[in-house]
């Protein structure tokens, strides 16, 4: 019977440490799983996480993404350029019959604020935002 209690007392290192090891692989693994869902926005960005909840997140850093539960969206929000040129035959008519041969640069940007941008993503939409579809206008 003494025999079977100093065995046991002999165990205790090896079990502590391979609880020490359960728990350490459990925390790398958190670790690993944390870093593979973190998105990163880069400048000029918004990233609009769609969660289980009724208003959208928006963030201008990053954020944590669970694949199957979030929808994640990316706005650019940079400053851009919408050109209208409208010379030669597609010039303006004025009321006065008038041929106006017009060229026009207006600037577009969306403010760097959580409500402005779901403004912009709710009323245009995230893929119309982006610099191809403002210049197909």
């Amino acid at each position: 019977m003494a025999d079977l209690i100093t065995t046991s007392s002999d165990m205790l290192p090896y079990v502590i440490l391979g609880s020490v090891a359960v728990v350490g692989i459990t925390g790398f693994g958190l670790l690993m799983l944390v870093k593979a869902c973190y998105r990163k926005v880069d400048q000029g960005y918004a990233m609009i996480i769609n969660k289980l909840k009724a208003e959208p997140d928006v963030t201008f850093t990053g954020g944590l993404i669970i694949p199957v539960i979030h929808r994640v969206e990316i706005m650019d929000i940079s400053l851009k350029t919408i050109e209208v040129d409208r010379q030669g035959i597609n010039g303006l008519i004025c009321s006065d019959n008038i041929r106006a041969d017009i060229k026009v640069a207006f600037f577009v940007r969306v403010n760097k604020t959580a409500a402005d941008v779901l403004k912009v993503a709710g009323a245009v939409g995230v893929q119309r935002a982006s610099v191809p579809a403002i210049r197909a206008l």
